[in-house]
């Protein structure tokens, strides 16, 4: 698998071009695609940024995309599931997985994902972490990638993926710093324990 985001794209030109150089071997080589648009608009234009995403979403097996940026940045209309649907009827994209996060307050977060799986035609979701208590939320985007392309790989099961980047993202809220610092026992303590309802899975 090769995972590559907008924000190497935003970079520069050269970046640009050694990404869509690399995504093209690796694609050629038999390699999974994955990208995240993360779309940050400090870096660069909205017009600029969906023209070369979209020319890189010919290449992609899964993308993950915000609502947001499908609405705004790739200018995309209609109910959340009919967006992410079009991906794969516009693209050979295989799976489209999107966040939900609710904030009920500075410090505390609700949150849950969808995953569309183009071969089944299925979303996947679940219900979200309710009550997440915010240490720092850095980082915790990239932390549901993680943990989607982890139950990818190991299973090929878009359930235990949606599991699995839903987990890991809630857990990294409660760390302090960039990066998350969580073993696959504990996700996967976490993963049983939001399944039976526990309360106080969050907190640290």
């Amino acid at each position: 698998m090769f995972h590559t985001s907008g924000i190497t794209l935003a970079l520069s030109a050269e970046a640009r071009e050694t990404a869509m150089t690399l995504i093209r071997k690796m694609k050629e080589s038999g390699a999974l695609i994955s990208f995240d648009c993360n779309y940050r608009a400090n870096l660069w234009g909205e017009d600029e940024a969906r023209e070369m995403i979209r020319s890189i979403l010919p290449y992609v097996d899964i993308l993950f995309v915000s609502e947001e940026t499908s609405r705004r940045m790739m200018r995309k209309t209609g109910e959340l599931h009919e967006i992410m649907k079009g991906y794969t009827e516009e693209f050979p994209i295989r799976y489209v997985c999107t966040t939900r996060r609710t904030v009920i307050s500075p410090k505390k977060h609700d949150f849950t994902s969808i995953i569309y799986a183009a071969d089944e035609d299925r979303f996947y979701e679940e219900e979200p972490y309710r009550d997440i208590e915010i240490v720092d939320r850095i980082g915790s985007g990239d932390a549901y990638v993680a943990g989607v392309l982890y139950g990818i790989l190991a299973s090929g099961d878009p359930a235990d993926a949606l599991r699995y980047g839903n987990a890991a993202s809630a857990i990294k809220n409660t760390i302090p710093g960039d990066l998350p610092a969580s073993e696959r026992q504990e996700i996967e303590r976490v993963i049983r324990e939001h399944a039976e309802g526990a309360v106080g899975e969050m907190e640290r």
